[in-house]
């Protein structure tokens, strides 16, 4: 187990731009994850037949394309999404509710140990010892809304943790993409409801891959642009996080990401700035 500091460089990009961002992470696996272009798979704990396939078909698709799966270890839908994407070459990354020595829920501790061996990652801000508690699960959410692009509901209840998870993605500025369901079922109304609201209806994988451009592999970057552009990768990052990182002023910094995003190195998203 390692612990990762929120001062430290390898701290998750994506979640020193969120609102009570984790002092510190206790971390197993592969830590490099963490920082890389993820999507984060939500529903119910009882899940339809039609749910769970459905939630293992776009975690399997989206981590072939290398786009990270992330969701909380609890049965139902995030089960699914861990077992759809563990073995692919975006894996996957757990969130846990409680500390390593209380894995929750037990029967998904075989899970827990296979996410591992296959290079996948789990993180808890929890210290070792904490147990499973019901206030931390609302808590923990926000850390797989914050960690990810966008956030996938594909079955839930109105009154659910993946509806406290949808509310942080869309505090966080992340995309919020729901799979329609039939009106009669009770977990149909939550996507179905967001949907009505403002959120992206999608049949396929591909319908959220087109929101996130694959980052440019070996772009010829002008020298003035370096500094900053290092910084920038496939998680957005903020102009606020950028000065911190550069001890560059606000204009100075404002005036490169222009030039860069005219140029079509870099694209302004919700959260803040990737490559392109």
């Amino acid at each position: 187990m390692k612990i990762i500091k929120k001062e430290d460089s390898n701290y998750p990009k994506s979640l020193l731009n969120i609102p009570n961002s984790p002092q510190m992470l206790y971390v197993e696996g592969n830590e490099e994850l963490l920082n890389t272009q993820a999507i984060a798979i939500v529903g119910t704990r009882k899940p339809t037949e039609y749910g769970k396939k459905v939630a293992k078909e776009f975690a399997q698709k989206l981590s072939e394309n290398n786009i990270c799966i992330i969701s909380g270890l609890a049965e139902g839908i995030d089960t699914y999404a861990h077992l759809g994407a563990k073995s692919e070459k975006g894996k996957t990354i757990a969130v846990l509710g409680s500390g390593f020595n209380n894995i929750y829920p037990k029967q998904n501790l075989q899970l827990y140990n296979e996410i591992l061996e296959e290079g996948g990652c789990i993180i808890s801000e929890y210290e070792p010892k904490e147990e499973a508690k019901s206030e931390n699960f609302p808590m923990r959410n926000r850390i797989i809304s914050g960690l990810a692009m966008g956030v996938l509901i594909v079955e839930a209840r109105y009154r659910s943790g993946s509806a406290i998870t949808a509310r942080y993605a869309n505090m966080q500025r992340k995309e919020v993409f729901c799979v329609p369901r039939d009106i009669d079922k009770k977990t149909g109304y939550l996507p179905n409801e967001f949907i009505k609201n403002g959120a992206h209806l999608v049949m396929s994988y591909e319908d959220i891959l087109e929101y996130f451009p694959k980052p440019k592999e070996n772009a010829n970057i002008a020298e003035e642009y370096v500094e900053i552009y290092q910084y920038i990768g496939d998680i957005p990052i903020s102009v606020d996080e950028i000065c911190r990182l550069t001890n560059l002023s606000i204009a100075g910094v404002n005036e490169r990401l222009m030039l860069m995003e005219i140029e079509g190195l870099i694209k302004n998203v919700p959260g803040g700035y990737i490559k392109i």
